[in-house]
């Protein structure tokens, strides 16, 4: 699959506009808004740059939006690293049957639905 570095600024606006209404965006969604065909993508090629970007200048991972529309990880990401920790972003897999990992995810979330509730995307 090609990468997705072309899509990074209208990505990085559809994510920041999601966390501003406190939303999440299923990855069938972004594809969508994205105008792409399917929502299997190497989107580690578009929101592995927006992770690393974000943080430096927010201190905190807006990528932390994107979530899964089913299974057991339905309404949670695939990745989350503790940025705000020192990890690099995408570096831990999030695993939805760890009830720490994903109260951790939870609160990272919420935190990053604070940070831009005022921020214009």
């Amino acid at each position: 699959m090609p990468t997705l570095i072309a899509h990074y600024a209208q990505c990085r606006r559809l994510l920041c506009q999601a966390a501003k209404r406190r939303e999440r965006i299923t990855y069938g969604a972004l594809a969508t808004a994205l105008g792409l065909k399917s929502p299997r993508q190497e989107w580690n090629t578009v929101l592995g740059p927006i992770a690393a970007d974000l943080p430096a200048n927010t201190g905190h991972d807006l990528t932390l939006v994107v979530v899964y529309a089913s299974g057991p990880a339905k309404n949670l990401g695939r990745y989350f690293s503790n940025i705000r920790g020192g990890a690099a972003p995408q570096s831990g897999t999030l695993d939805p049957l760890n009830a720490q990992q994903v109260a951790a995810y939870v609160q990272a979330l919420d935190q990053v639905f604070n940070r831009y509730a005022n921020v214009q995307c």
